[in-house]
This record gives structure tokens, sequence and C-alpha cells, in this order.
């Protein structure tokens, strides 16, 4: 199979965004779009996009700004700039518009993991109309007391500290105890899977599990509190496809709780196709997991589905 393509583009407002593009598929049935998550990058997600391709799926990935290629003047990885989170979901919906252009017939379904499930979360109260469907992986409801808290801190330190700065405390308070519930913790990153070469992989990757900075903390904890509120909830067509996956180790949802509670938040919304499935035992990173070919099959078939 060839080489996935790359390129850049020029956003909105003048970032240079690097794009990964996976095509070599003869009679493409749709296209997914990658969103993906903190301290990470597109490429990651290359054995992904050879199954979908072979499935019939083109797929296309970004590094969202300030992360792999996409890092920009500042050569800080995460570091997003102002009002970045959202600068994130709008380069997100022109990516869309491209592809949409390029392939004005055929479906296009979003696959969100983790921070790139939140940036989808909002994507979807301002342009669930636009898509057909969309997975979020990693995800959760993330509107606790612990968040409010996160929010405070990030703000404090945005405003008196420099914010290109690692936010060494709130990755501390954030990610310091993740890895509790596993016995015997041979890194810091057991959290993420429990295929130990796929977690080694990601520790020597240089443009992954790096530490990142206050702005980027900041943008994060700043547009939580918008996801959930209910005026915005309701923009989304109740015929949006949404199938919410994680693994029931996984403590960023609370080990299921608040991705339970994610939900239930569209489904008390009336949206008529949301499907949740925890898979057992699985931690962060489904698609680096152990029985990643299951989880593989499990999006596939409800792509198809759709």
């Amino acid at each position: 199979m060839e080489e996935e393509k790359k390129c850049f583009i020029k956003t909105h407002d003048g970032i240079d965004l690097f794009i990964r593009i996976w095509n070599d598929v003869p009679n493409p049935r749709g296209v997914i779009q990658i969103f993906h998550g903190m301290a990470e990058h597109s490429a990651r997600y290359d054995g992904f996009a050879r199954f979908l391709n072979r499935k019939g799926y083109i797929v296309y990935a970004d590094d969202h700004r300030g992360h792999g290629y996409s890092i920009g003047e500042n050569n800080v990885l995460a570091y997003i700039g102002d009002d970045g989170f959202n600068h994130i979901v709008e380069d997100e919906k022109e990516i869309s518009e491209i592809i949409k252009e390029k392939y004005k017939d055929l479906p296009l379904y979003i696959f969100s993991h983790s921070f790139g499930s939140f940036i989808g979360q909002e994507y979807i109260i301002r342009y669930s109309k636009d898509i057909d469907g969309i997975i979020l992986s990693g995800s959760a409801k993330q509107d606790g007391l612990d968040i409010k808290a996160a929010n405070i801190l990030a703000s404090i330190q945005n405003r008196l500290l420099d914010n290109k700065l690692p936010a060494k405390l709130i990755d501390q308070l954030s990610f310091g105890s993740y890895n509790e519930k596993f016995n015997n913790p041979q890194t810091p990153f057991d959290w993420l899977s429990r295929d130990t070469e796929k977690v080694s992989k990601y520790i020597s990757d240089d443009l992954c599990g790096y530490i990142s900075p206050i702005n980027f903390y900041y943008n994060l904890f700043k547009a939580f509190p918008l996801l959930y509120k209910l005026d915005r909830l309701e923009n989304i067509t109740q015929e949006l496809p949404i199938l919410i996956i994680s693994g029931d180790m996984d403590p960023v949802g609370k080990y299921g709780e608040s991705v339970k509670d994610l939900y239930k938040q569209y489904d008390n919304l009336g949206i008529r196709d949301i499907t949740l499935k925890l898979f057992e035992d699985g931690r962060h990173e489904l698609l680096n997991e152990s029985n990643r070919e299951e989880v593989y099959d499990y999006i596939y078939e409800w792509v198809k589905d759709r």
C-alpha cells in the first residue's frame, strides 16, 4: 500500500496546518476525519487509517495547531495561542469543507479521541448537520468540581506566569493519579494501554508525552463548561448518529462513570441513534490496546451500518 499523502493548508487565521491523507481506496464508501488527542499527533493513526482504507474509507487527519508538524513558529509543543480551542474547532471545520468539496457524494464521519473528542463535542454543537456521524473515543462529561478547580488554577497561572511554560502542577493534578488502579505500573503512561510495546513507542516519540503548556490547559478548561450548556446542546440535530467508546478502565472517563454521563446527556436531548460501548479492561487508547483489532472491527461495523 502506498504511503499516505502529506500537505499543509493555511487556516482561517493564517496558521500552517499539517494534514495526512490516506486515500489509496479504489471504490470509496465514505471519508473518516480524525481529531487526535493531546500530546500526540496524526501519524499515530496510521494503522487504523490503513485498516479503514482496506474497508473502503478514505482518511484525513491533521496535526492540531501546536502539535506534531503544525508546531508553528513558537516551537512550543501544544501552545495553541489565544482562543486556541475554538480555533482548532474551526480548523477541523475547514478540513471538513475541503473533504466535502473533493468528495461531494461520500458520507463524512468524524473519529475523535480524548482531547480531540472535546473538540468533537464542540464541533457537533456547531456543525452536526454537516456530517453523517461522530465517534467520541476516550471521552467523558467533564463538569465536576475537579474541573472547576482546575479551571481556576489554569486561569490564575495564565494571568501571572509565562503561559508557554510547561503546566507541571496542573499536569500532576490532572494525570498524577491515573496509574493508581493498575498493578505495578512500569511507566507513567501505563494508563494508556495494556500493550507495553505501544506505551514504549509513545514514550520514545519526541512529539508525544510532553507536559503541555499553561496556555493549552487554560484554553481547554475554559471550553469545558460551554460544552454542557443545554441551550447550546440543543443545536445538535437529533438525526446525528453518535458512538461513544471507552475502556472501562480508562481514568479519563472515571472508569466508565463520566462516559455514561456523557451518553445520558445526549440521550436526554432526544438524539435517536446513540450507542455507548465500554470495552472490558480497556484503558485510554483503544486504538492502541491489546484488543485493537476488535475495536477497529466494532468501529467499522458501526460506520457501515449507518
